[in-house]
């Protein structure tokens, strides 16, 4: 998993990684304010430039189609996880743990298929690796989205204050 990975040409895991906190926070936003078929939308679009960035970025004679739809899986599952632990306020206490879980499993599998529609055979240790990987990712990812849910909250409580102010005042 990670002997390739020196390279500065074709995807590497640094890259996967940014796109799946590019992913997150961009469905984590349209859930937020919108929590409206807005999600989805970003969901496909994002996928559709994922899968067109991945074919130019590997040298192998693949379909777009074969790109689209693991990147589409991931996003779909991204917006369930999301909705259903990050945003789920009973279990808001653990949801970063949870997160980096359900995305590490996630990642997993993600980078499995990607692996087998590449035609890359998986090494040993893939599974733990891969796991892991996921894991750290997702935490970190989780853990930006929670100061910033922190910070939109608090926002929210000052501009509430404000008017309650303006209206005693009155």
């Amino acid at each position: 998993l990670y002997k390739e990975q020196i390279s500065t040409e074709g995807l590497n895991l640094v890259h996967i990684a940014v796109a799946a906190a590019l992913l997150n926070g961009v469905i984590a936003l349209f859930q937020y304010y919108l929590q409206s078929i807005w999600q989805w939308g970003a969901a496909l679009v994002l996928s559709v430039f994922f899968a067109v960035a991945t074919l130019l970025a590997v040298d192998a004679p693949l379909s777009i189609l074969a790109l689209l739809m693991p990147n589409l899986l991931f996003a779909l599952l991204s917006i369930v996880i999301i909705r259903y632990v990050f945003y789920n306020k009973a279990v808001i206490r653990l949801r970063t743990l949870l997160m980096g879980a359900c995305g590490g499993i996630m990642l997993s599998l993600y980078l499995a298929g990607l692996y087998l529609i590449l035609g890359i055979e998986l090494i040993e240790g893939f599974w733990q690796i891969a796991f892991v990987y996921g894991l750290i990712i997702y935490v970190f990812s989780a853990f930006g989205m929670s100061i910033a849910d922190l910070i939109i909250l608090q926002s929210e409580v000052r501009q509430l204050r404000k008017e309650e102010n303006r209206d005693d005042a009155q």
